[in-house]
């Protein structure tokens, strides 16, 4: 199919954009940022018969806290949530990773909901999405349905997203003051490039370098994102001191389920995944100790 013979339609709010999902019976995707999109025709992967442009669906891109989450519309772009001073007080680690998606031009264009909906591990803002516990509104025209993020992929491009239906919402816990957040990427920025390895660590602390728990989530390195949960478990074990942070880093080269592509091999990305992690954990710690 020719691009030149591909509909588009763009619906003017929600309920008619999920009305047209209830009633086509045509190959269909939703068009938002477009940064994957471009790509995807140009690689002659995606030819639906109709894109459906959501782009002006304003009440879906929003950021608030209410009843103690907060709400993030599907349609927030990347700039959104790097600018937003609720997510820079109550959820670092995601605009850490907003910040190192590609270019500027990719972070006013791209949206946190067409991230999610790419389902590719190598996205940036997933594995932070993880760490927060991150629960995704799914809507039809005549249902919704919560759905915890670590349940909506089902490997690379795919998700449990059925045809009639889309993110409407995405909501996170907001971090308490004694968490704090990290996320670290090996692939340089300046060249736009996907991900070789990436990692969101959220830590809560308590006296010294004690931490009472914490969730570590790595991307490029398996079908999906991987939380490191064997790590996890060594974070509450003593002191994050040299020697423990070292082990847990050793831990994850093994946790971690990488293949080799043109962009590295396993094992490269294996060492990197480990050697990111500790690299992480000791920023975590400074700042924390310089709070």
């Amino acid at each position: 199919m020719l691009v030149s013979e591909i509909d588009i339609i763009t619906p003017s709010s929600l309920s008619e954009c999920l009305a047209f999902l209830a009633q086509t019976n045509k190959k269909h995707k939703l068009l938002a940022g477009g940064t994957d999109a471009t790509v995807r025709m140009k690689e002659g992967k995606w030819r639906p018969e109709v894109w459906v442009n959501i782009k002006s669906l304003k009440e879906l891109r929003d950021i608030e806290e209410k009843e103690g989450c907060i709400h993030i519309g599907p349609l927030t772009t990347h700039t959104d949530i790097v600018r937003s001073p609720l997510l820079q007080r109550k959820a670092d680690v995601l605009v850490e990773a907003a910040r190192e998606v590609g270019a500027t031009q990719m972070q006013n264009m791209g949206t946190i909901g067409g991230n999610i909906g790419t389902a590719s591990p190598a996205g940036d803002t997933l594995p932070a999405l993880y760490v927060l516990g991150a629960i995704l509104e799914i809507s039809s025209l005549n249902t919704k349905r919560l759905v915890p993020i670590e349940q909506f992929f089902t490997g690379p491009g795919r998700t449990v997203l059925r045809e009639n239906e889309m993110i409407t919402n995405i909501l996170i816990h907001p971090q308490v003051p004694n968490e704090i957040g990290i996320f670290q990427k090996l692939g340089p920025r300046k060249a736009q490039s996907i991900s070789i390895v990436n990692v969101a660590i959220s830590l809560r602390m308590i006296e010294g370098r004690h931490c009472q728990g914490g969730k570590i989530a790595f991307g490029s390195v398996g079908p999906t994102i991987i939380r490191a949960k064997k790590c996890e478990y060594l974070l509450s074990q003593g002191p994050l001191t040299e020697d423990l942070i070292q082990n847990i880093a050793k831990i994850a080269w093994k946790e971690v389920m990488p293949i080799t592509d043109v962009r590295a091999t396993a094992t490269y990305r294996r060492d990197m995944a480990s050697a990111l992690l500790e690299r992480g954990l000791y920023r975590l710690i400074r700042r924390w100790e310089n709070r």
